[in-house]
């Protein structure tokens, strides 16, 4: 078995240009929101909007069934005992607006000197727009965005250096990648870790958002923008309840 601990991550943008991505034109598939609790064996479903009671956030993780079939896939790849935590995917309008909201507020406490447009971009750094553009939707609202981490064969979550919506410097993705920006004797143990999720991710056809390492997509603007597509295949989209 090929070791994706020790393949380099490399992402394909140093930076992340949110006007560019929105402007990836859609073309829906209509490809079905399923429920992530299907998936067998290889997967923990941990909602934590839900656990923390963020507005709109449902007990149960939703992504586009393609998705799920890739998350599948890559769960294979993984050894015995060995699972995907997974944290958030379809994400409310209301639940977007409710964490760009208090990601701002983060922001203006650390930050009360910045201008309007720093503490935009401060707050995109980890949060998308709560969008209600069919042109530009926010990506988890399209079903293609997964938030998530593996638990060894002890249940016990992978070191990745720091934890779930993590805002500092080091949750980008190729932070470790960089020995002289850490510890060095910390870096090893990490870099394989997140270099373990990112191949096992990536080799089934997901793309890293490169601010996050627990954030990929697939189907969506991001992936699109990503893999060099001419269009994404997944636009906003809602879970359809039959008493709702």
């Amino acid at each position: 078995m090929e070791d994706y601990r020790k393949i380099p991550i490399e992402t394909t943008n140093s930076v992340w240009e949110w006007n560019e991505i929105s402007k990836v034109p859609i073309q829906e598939s209509n490809d079905p929101l399923v429920s992530v609790s299907y998936i067998p064996e290889r997967v923990i479903v941990s909602p934590q909007y839900f656990i923390q009671n963020i507005p709109g956030a449902l007990p149960d993780l939703y992504i586009r069934s393609q998705v799920q079939q890739k998350l599948l896939e890559a769960a294979r790849l993984l050894p015995n005992g060995y699972k995907f935590v997974v944290f958030d995917g379809w994400r409310s309008i209301k639940t977007q607006k409710a964490l760009f909201d208090k990601m701002k507020d983060f922001v203006k406490r650390d930050h009360p000197n910045f201008t309007k447009e720093e503490t935009l971009r401060a707050t995109l750094r980890i949060v998308a727009l709560p969008s209600t553009d069919i042109k530009k939707p926010s990506p988890h609202n399209t079903g293609g965005s997964i938030d998530l981490s593996i638990a060894n064969n002890s249940g016990r979550l992978l070191d990745m250096g720091g934890p779930f919506d993590d805002i500092k410097e080091t949750a980008k993705t190729v932070f470790y990648e960089n020995r002289s920006k850490a510890n060095i004797k910390e870096a090893v143990h990490v870099q394989e870790n997140r270099r373990f999720l990112y191949n096992v991710m990536t080799r089934v056809g997901f793309t890293n958002y490169i601010e996050e390492w627990w954030h990929f997509d697939y189907g969506n603007q991001n992936w699109a923008y990503n893999k060099g597509t001419e269009h994404a295949i997944f636009g906003a989209t809602k879970p359809l309840f039959p008493w709702v």
